[in-house]
């Protein structure tokens, strides 16, 4: 899991978007540097694969050195339609795939931006499988 005090420390945040017919908040874990201090930091989001898995506290140790050597906040966003926030929000992507979830993704984005966390001219998004295909709709 993560360990606070080796170069990072996190943050379990939620937002709750206006979209979408299931309102459930939209989970996030937050990875930021030790030694941040208040400078907006470049951010790094990660949206999931799956969709139906889920983002937990696990440590990669990717993620773990672009924050701590890097100065990069890492953004691990639970769309709805991620494991672990009930059946509703589950199912609500069923037939949404590709729209209520990048909303969501855009959603968290914009909270950590909107709390001064980061800067908005620098930030990137990466992922894998569902995820990749996430970033891709995002940047597309």
């Amino acid at each position: 899991c993560f360990k606070p005090g080796n170069g990072f420390t996190y943050q379990i945040m939620n937002t709750q978007p206006e979209h979408g017919e299931v309102k459930v908040p939209v989970g996030l874990v937050l990875m930021l540097p030790e030694n941040a201090g208040k400078e907006k930091l470049p951010m790094i989001v990660v949206p999931h694969g799956g969709p139906h898995a889920c983002m937990s506290t696990s440590f990669f140790p990717s993620y773990g050195y672009l924050c701590k050597h890097g100065q990069y906040a890492i953004l691990h966003v639970n769309f709805r339609g991620s494991t672990g926030f009930g059946h509703a929000a589950l199912e609500s992507l069923a037939g949404n795939a590709g729209s209520l979830d990048v909303l969501d993704v855009v959603a968290a984005t914009r909270a950590v931006i909107d709390a001064g966390i980061a800067d908005p001219d620098r930030v990137g998004i990466c992922g894998g499988s569902h995820g990749g295909f996430l970033a891709g709709h995002c940047i597309g």
